[in-house]
Order: structure tokens, then sequence, then C-alpha cells
């Protein structure tokens, strides 16, 4: 009887870091499944949504507001022009980029000519 006593007070640390363990086990199961849960039930909420909206763009099939053919060739050409804008603009940023860099280039190869000088005429003074 005392042998048993024995053996229970001894495994009893053991049997309790067991029970410990599978309680541990239990609860982060339980907060993995609550977060798998809510990001399901935001996505299907988010699904839903765009259910309605599509629905509902569908019903319209029409936009709010009617715009008078004179007001829209308007709109038309303030477009065109923009486009044409956009374009001179994006044209000259990149002959500026280009001339910013061809710059740059020839004031480094100018340094770099003048070092090789600078070596050369070193190389001559010491040989």
């Amino acid at each position: 009887m005392a042998d048993i006593w024995v053996t229970i007070n001894n495994s009893l640390p053991v049997i309790l870091l067991f029970i410990g363990l599978i309680i541990v086990y239990f609860i982060i199961r339980e907060v993995r499944l609550m977060y798998t849960k809510t990001k399901m039930a935001q996505l299907d909420l988010e699904k839903e949504k765009l259910q309605l909206i599509k629905a509902d763009m569908e019903q319209k099939g029409h936009p709010f507001f009617r715009v008078p053919p004179a007001k829209l060739e308007e709109l038309k050409n303030l477009d065109e022009e923009n486009t044409m804008l956009d374009t001179d603009i994006f044209a000259q940023q990149s002959a500026v980029e280009k001339r910013i860099q061809r710059l740059e280039s020839k004031v480094k190869l100018t340094k770099l000519d003048h070092m090789v000088e600078k070596i050369k005429k070193e190389e001559e003074r010491l040989g």
C-alpha cells in the first residue's frame, strides 16, 4: 500500500503537467477557432455587401443624373485637353531627367579624366 502511495506522489507532478498541457492545447485551439470563425464571418459579410451593391447597380441600370449633350461634349473636350497636357508634361519631365542624367555622366567622366591625369603625373614623378 505504501508503494502505491509513493508511486502516486511521485507521478502526481507528471499527471498535473499532462493535464495542464491538455488544457493549454484546448485553450489555444479555441482561440484559433474563434479567430478563424471571426474572419470567416467578416468575409461572408463582405461577400453579402458586394452582392447587394451588385444587385443595386444592376437594378438601377441608368446613371443618377443626365448630362445634356452640350455639357457632355464639353467634358469630352476637357478630357482630351487634359490627356494632351499630361502627355506634354510627361515628355518634358522625361527630357529634363535625361538631360540631368547626361550632365551627371559628363561631370563624372570629367572627374575620372582628372583623376587619371593626376595618377599619370604621380606615376611619372615616382617612376
